[in-house]
């Protein structure tokens, strides 16, 4: 490399990595810190973590996000934070903003969506550690001072402002029983495992969050081994000019140690994001110099194929499950609780039976709809929804997807 083109690497470097975050996007970013700070300051409160990615059981690959979730001594709290200013309203027993409706927009459901991963949460629980998580909260935190609640949303009660937070949470939690450290603990590691995004920060105060794609990293980066690479430029634009560009490279590791290497540019890092094209080629591709730290969200990539029911899976360790048959876990005449997944031929006019997770996406059962004698649909529907979690009693073992159950 020629000193033009020194000069040139160190002028593009520099203008990379001072990529800054939209307003919109800091003010968003503040306010869920604030809420996890509220969260914090809750006496019962145990464990808090952001972003955390509940594993989707309904796919194979997909997740959904809460913003803030508290561990607390009686319950574990899903909090979705919303920055909206202007009117906000009730409507359908869902919020609403006005300026919305005003364009004719159709609002998206909120308080709905967090009640859909209150329930993934509590289905994890189930097939991963064969844990029953019935104590699970959510709150919509609207966070903007500026905004204008109707006194229908402040009264909601999973609704609350920043302000108000830890009130709202210790009255929630006032009848409720406390947990043993035992499942607080759990509940902790369960969390921890899933992790959260992959981040890629900026010296300009830019986040990119998203999913760094293992295979593409550079030798020795694995996110097993470390918890972030931090990546200086080596001098300013004359040591460049003279010796040529060089880059500190300094590891963290899992273990809390770390150390230091100088590398020269040219390796590269692949981290997408589902909701826009990002990199130097639109497809997640960024220098490592251009980029101030890379945050692995995880230390492994949460799979279900890796998910081992209690007592022969994670634990509280989170490790894999290296290779254990799930479903040996399972034996004639046990009890076991799964959750109701579908309704078989129903949609079809011809339901024969309920369709049970054991473990999501790889242990299933039937119980077929000659265990149902005299059950009304209107019965069925009531105490055997899909996402309801029942009791079952194996009569049956021919595979892990063909496993005839009764009602225990």
């Amino acid at each position: 490399m020629g000193p033009v083109a020194r000069l040139r690497w160190w002028r593009s470097t520099r203008a990379a990595r001072r990529e800054r975050m939209p307003q919109r996007e800091v003010r968003s970013w503040k306010a869920e810190h604030a809420v996890g700070a509220a969260a914090k300051r809750v006496a019962s409160t145990k464990h808090v973590h952001l972003a955390i990615r509940i594993p989707d059981p309904d796919r194979p690959r997909g997740s959904g996000e809460v913003d803030v979730i508290a561990i607390t001594d009686r319950a574990v709290i899903l909090l979705e934070v919303k920055n909206w200013g202007g009117d906000v309203l009730l409507q359908d027993n869902d919020l609403v903003q006005q300026r919305l409706l005003d364009k004719g927009e159709p609002p998206k459901p909120v308080i709905e969506k967090l009640r859909s991963k209150v329930k993934m949460l509590q289905r994890c629980s189930l097939s991963i550690d064969q844990i029953e998580m019935p104590e699970v909260l959510p709150i919509v935190v609207l966070a903007n001072p500026k905004g204008n609640l109707s006194e229908e949303v402040l009264a909601h009660p999973e609704v609350s402002t920043v302000a108000d937070l830890q009130a709202k949470i210790e009255s929630l939690l006032d009848a409720r029983e406390p947990a043993s450290d035992e499942e607080i603990a759990r509940q902790d590691a369960m969390l921890r495992r899933f992790g959260t995004w992959d981040v890629l920060t900026f010296d300009g105060g830019q986040r990119h969050t998203g999913d760094l794609i293992d295979a593409d990293l550079p030798e020795a980066w694995s996110r097993a081994d470390h918890t972030a690479v931090e990546v200086a430029v080596e001098g300013g634009w004359f040591p460049t000019l003279l010796r040529g560009p060089r880059l500190n490279v300094t590891f963290h590791r899992r273990d809390g140690t770390k150390s230091t290497e100088t590398m020269a540019p040219g390796p590269t890092v692949r981290h997408t994001q589902p909701w826009d094209e990002s990199g130097i080629d639109g497809k997640g591709t960024y220098p490592i110099e251009h980029v101030r730290k890379v945050l692995f969200g995880n230390e492994a990539k949460f799979r279900w194929e890796d998910v081992t029911p209690a007592p022969g899976g994670h634990g509280l360790d989170g490790e894999p499950n290296g290779g254990v048959d799930p479903l040996a876990e399972f034996e004639v005449g046990g009890i076991y609780t799964g959750t109701v997944v579908n309704h078989q031929g129903r949609k079809k006019g011809d339901f024969h039976g309920l369709l049970v997770a054991l473990v999501e996406r790889q242990v299933t059962g039937m119980v077929h709809i000659s265990k149902m004698d005299g059950m009304s649909m209107d019965h069925i529907d009531t105490f055997y929804a899909v996402g309801k979690t029942i009791d079952v009693k194996v009569l049956s073992i021919r595979g892990p997807k063909k496993i005839d159950l009764d009602f225990a």
